[in-house]
């Protein structure tokens, strides 16, 4: 009869076995070597099927669109891609939809500032699941929760990128989702060059005319009342070189060397906290200038809105943009805006009612966090200065630019638009 230890022992592996041979203590040291060996023999083996479980889980199947529609995200957070999902949400509330929200926020170390504005689908629920959190976060979010959200659910990733190449890393997670909607043109066609043949993608941009349009409270945030208010607005966490707030800053300064009329700057940043250094050296840079004014403090979406009214020109020379939400709720508003002259903020950006900035096309660079690769738009400085000094210095071919953005008919905007888009993208019985 074949003891226990002995049974052990001839189950190790041979390196194992010949190392143990030539160790004082032979038997103690094979015991606890086989102890080891299968102690890690236990762990990869409760991965591996965790991992099956996880594939047989979120294996597409094609399923037709049900209901509930529920959205996966940031819903907490005080961030863009916070901002998206709950907007998505309120879209499908609008379309007549019941609709389910599961906050992603503290998964990824956000902040949860905001309460989430919809239950979470009962356990018997199944319906559609759109996950508002780009491929990195959603192969993470599947791996760690064994996919059990995903499971006997029709599965529609919301995706955003700002460059023309989408990151060939992106591509595993086409395995998780039956198709693909991004919130512009642009970033579409950059997913289009990586997404297997049977997952379409698809643009349905984000459903705007939700939005408030608050008066304009200038006394609520301290601004002048006489005097050209320009808001740029970035979050850190969006990148720095990506937002590009000092080619603003010198195009600001530029523009007002001139200009007869009185203008303030006011750079509302998100992020802060988290990258101080960044954040010290941009206060460092307009400490002494009285026409520069950062605002680091947290603002809801309504609050938001009420300094982007209460503001008379929107300035953004971003690099690039997968959507650009800043510009867009600022036509909404029935605000001017100035940007940078590509990248998906063009698709709304009429001539009627805003300004495109040159650009030449270069090298990412410095960025490789995020983005490691391709190109994106360096604004002309010059080009923007000279359009901002005449946006604030003409104050009758602003109040021109300001009443054109009520004929925008981008589908951000519109109604009836963007729920016959999703009708067509969700066809439901």
């Amino acid at each position: 009869m074949t003891s226990p230890l002995l049974a052990l022992w001839r189950r190790l592996p041979a390196p194992i076995r010949q190392s143990a041979h030539l160790a004082k203590g032979a038997p103690k040291a094979a015991f606890l070597a086989g102890q080891a060996w299968l102690d890690d023999f236990a762990r990869t083996q409760a991965a591996r099927a965790a991992e099956a479980r996880t594939l047989r889980r979120v294996r597409r199947r094609n399923r037709r669109p049900s209901l509930p529609i529920t959205v996966v995200g940031f819903h907490g957070a005080v961030h863009g891609l916070g901002e998206g999902a709950r907007m998505l949400a309120r879209g499908f509330a609008d379309a007549g939809l019941p609709v389910r929200a599961v906050d992603l926020s503290a998964f990824v170390g956000m902040p949860v500032d905001l309460p989430t504005a919809y239950p979470p689908p009962g356990p018997r629920e199944r319906g559609v699941v759109i996950s508002h959190i780009n491929p990195p976060e959603l192969l993470r979010w599947a791996r760690e929760t064994e996919g059990q959200l995903l499971g006997g659910r029709r599965h529609i990733g919301y995706w955003a990128w700002e460059l023309e190449d989408a990151p060939a890393a992106w591509a595993p997670a086409f395995d998780l989702v039956d198709e693909v909607w991004t919130p512009s043109a642009f970033a579409a066609d950059a997913l289009r060059k990586i997404a297997p043949p049977r997952v379409k993608v698809t643009p349905l941009p984000y459903p705007l005319y939700l939005n408030p349009r608050p008066a304009p409270d200038r006394a609520r945030f301290g601004l002048p009342a006489e005097t050209v208010v320009v808001l740029m607005a970035f979050d850190l966490r969006s990148t720095a070189q990506r937002k590009n707030p000092y080619g603003a800053l010198r195009a600001f300064r530029m523009a007002t060397r001139d200009t007869a009329r009185p203008a303030l700057l006011v750079c509302k940043v998100v992020g802060a906290d988290l990258y101080p250094d960044t954040f010290a050296a941009l206060a460092a840079d307009v400490a002494s200038d009285p026409t520069i004014r950062l605002m680091r403090e947290s603002l809801s979406a309504e609050d938001m809105a009420a300094l982007t009214a209460s503001s008379d020109i929107i300035l953004s020379l971003h690099r690039s943009e997968g959507y650009g939400l800043l510009l867009a709720e600022a036509i909404w508003l029935g605000k001017p805006t100035l940007a940078t002259g590509w990248s998906s903020n063009v698709e709304f950006m009429d001539p009627a009612s805003s300004q495109l900035v040159d650009y030449d096309l270069i090298p990412v660079e410095g960025d490789g966090a995020i983005y490691q690769s391709g190109r994106w738009a360096a604004a002309d400085e010059d080009d923007a200065a000279r359009k901002l000094a005449r946006m604030i210095d003409d104050d009758a071919w602003l109040k021109t630019l300001a009443a054109a953005t009520a004929a925008n008919g981008h589908v951000s905007f519109d109604r009836p638009a963007w729920l016959n888009a999703l009708r067509r993208l969700l066809p439901l019985r």
